[in-house]
């Protein structure tokens, strides 16, 4: 018993690892791309489906990064989805570490939601949705 309340939170940390250090990673990004001060928000396509940003011989920014969405757009879309998925992967830990059951679960679940979200590394989530719910299964929930 004494060595499953150790080893039952490391293998909730190896399994959340993965989908905390993408969450981080695309926060970061998300951070530094609202930071940039060469960066152009909220931009339309025309009717051709061209951009156009120009730069001058005077412009100090060599490369301007367009984006199709506005900051708060971006910041709200960095809270939800990477966000979440830091959220939930971190609840899971947590309820793993604190012997909670329900914990685990929660956010074995709020993982697997995100999945339909996270296109990119959909097979990712849901293979860790899943562990999380079987390690679920071994954590008992102290009274």
């Amino acid at each position: 018993m004494r060595r499953e309340r150790i080893v039952i939170p490391l293998l909730a940390v190896a399994a959340a690892l993965p989908i905390v250090a993408i969450a981080l990673w695309s926060i970061r990004q998300t951070a530094s791309s609202l930071a940039d001060s060469c960066a152009e928000w909220n931009h339309a396509a025309d009717a051709q489906g061209a951009l156009s940003a120009s730069i001058g011989p005077q412009d100090p920014c060599r490369v301007k990064t367009v984006h199709f969405q506005s900051k708060a757009q971006a910041v709200i879309l960095a809270a939800v989805v990477p966000g979440g998925l830091l959220a939930f992967a971190l609840l899971a830990v947590a309820g793993a570490a604190l012997s909670r059951r329900r914990l685990v679960i929660s956010g074995a679940i709020g993982i697997l939601a995100e999945t339909i979200v996270v296109f990119t590394i959909a097979p990712l989530t849901l293979i860790i949705g899943v562990s999380l719910l079987f390690l679920s299964r071994r954590v008992h929930s102290d009274p």
